[in-house]
């Protein structure tokens, strides 16, 4: 057994696909637990990890500023976020009639992997702790930069971001971070050490920035910028061996970007006028790159306000478009209901809007498993780099569909023979 108390299964048993249909597990990225409100909320049922090579080297995500994304880009974000719906829909209907047919789980197994790849590609990020080591960290943020450079003449924001010497002290902590697998054992500790307190005092700064951003592009930067720093720290303290330290900054650092999430959904992107999404604007072809669900608007609803109301959503929305198909008065009105001609404009909503929900969405329950890995690292004591390597040393025949399944070890029950009476002690003495 590699991981004490955990072992690595084949499937996803028909009791745990029931209950992420019926909402008592929710899959957070690359872990399924205990949904909120339930007699269990947070305990975690399985572990979803990537296998060997691919869990050292997927650094996921389509690494987007929005405002500059790619058409292929945008067209692959709508497609992965339309296969998660599908695939739900389609898990709900299998299980509905499932038997246990070998088959029958192994097919239903499959998709729930493929909704927690396509949640790890929309976040940006990797479903395992270790997915976001100082080599990934590194390449998205010299990807970041790249692309924000392509802006800053448009927001001066930007501008003062990227000549900031916080930015600089970024850098140099991630590139001596780089050197560690060539460093000497004994100066490992003080390399590490100086990068945490370097990182812990950028990510503080960014922490303000990303509560004071108000524009789409300042926000989705500062958030870029506060999530890696933050990953970058919690992974100094880990490899510190001060697990349960590096899994308390998880839940802190998660917290903080939950509260900010929510809030640049809800202010920013999202804004007093939610009802537009209901307009024909946005509803296309269902394999149109800017066409928006139903069930899509109201997952963005209860993300941005915390609020599971689910469908009751729509009539809120329908409420506030002060639209009616017979008219009431004799006079029609102007400029009423869907004619306010309010917003920052379709193409804007469709290249920076649609994809930042869709982005943020898909990293609030990725940065919720992360809380939960750490918390499994913390457990078994293992710094992220001795985690990769129990991970790696698995055979990838055990793998499913590139992942390793863990569940919980199932306890053996010793059955004792009842102690023997007296007069049978006293035969056997005779």
């Amino acid at each position: 057994m590699v991981f004490p108390g955990w072992e690595v299964a084949r499937l996803i048993p028909p009791d745990v696909l029931m209950g992420l249909v019926a909402g008592q597990y929710k899959l957070y990225g690359g872990v399924i637990r205990w949904a909120g409100g339930t007699e269990n909320a947070g305990q975690i049922v399985r572990h979803l990890l990537p296998a060997g090579s691919q869990f050292l080297n997927f650094i996921p995500g389509l690494n987007f500023i929005p405002g500059i994304v790619a058409s292929v880009q945008m067209s692959q974000l709508k497609n992965i976020a339309q296969a998660n719906t599908l695939q739900i829909a389609q898990v709900s209907n299998q299980v509905a009639a499932l038997s246990t047919q070998v088959g029958t789980l192994s097919q239903t197994t499959q998709q729930v992997l493929q909704i927690a790849t396509g949640t790890a590609v929309l976040s940006g990020l990797g479903l395992a702790v270790s997915c976001v080591g100082f080599i990934a960290i590194n390449k998205k943020l010299n990807t970041i930069d790249s692309r924000l450079k392509d802006i800053q003449k448009d927001v001066q924001a930007i501008q003062q971001f990227l000549a900031s010497s916080e930015r600089a002290k970024l850098f140099a902590a991630i590139a001596s971070l780089l050197k560690l697998d060539k460093t000497p054992t004994e100066h490992r500790y003080t390399i590490l050490h100086n990068a945490r307190q370097t990182l812990t005092e950028i990510n503080m700064r960014y922490q303000e920035l990303l509560a004071n951003a108000t524009t789409i592009e300042t926000a989705m930067a500062c958030e870029e910028y506060f999530a890696l720093t933050a990953l970058a720290q919690i992974r100094c303290t880990a490899e510190l061996g001060m697990l349960e330290v590096a899994h308390h900054e998880a839940q802190e650092a998660n917290q903080i970007w939950q509260g900010q999430g929510r809030r640049i959904a809800r202010e920013i992107l999202i804004g007093n006028h939610s009802e537009r999404f209901l307009a024909s604007d946005f509803v296309n072809s269902v394999s149109d790159v800017n066409s928006v669900s139903v069930s899509e608007l109201v997952e963005w609803l209860d993300f941005a306000n915390e609020n599971s109301k689910g469908y009751l959503w729509i009539d809120e929305l329908r409420g506030k478009m002060d639209e009616f198909w017979y008219a009431k008065s004799v006079f029609p009105m102007i400029n009423g209901g869907l004619n306010k001609n309010i917003g920052i404009g379709l193409k804007k909503e469709q290249q920076m809007v649609i994809p930042s929900i869709r982005k943020l969405i898909a990293r609030s329950q990725v940065f919720e498993g992360y809380v939960s890995q750490y918390e499994l690292l913390k457990v078994q004591e293992l710094t992220p780099s001795k985690f990769e390597q129990k991970i790696t040393a698995l055979p990838e025949s055990s793998a499913v569909d590139g992942y390793f399944i863990l569940e919980p070890a199932k306890k053996v029950v010793v059955e004792k023979a009842p102690p023997k009476r007296f007069f049978q002690l006293l035969d056997s003495m005779g």
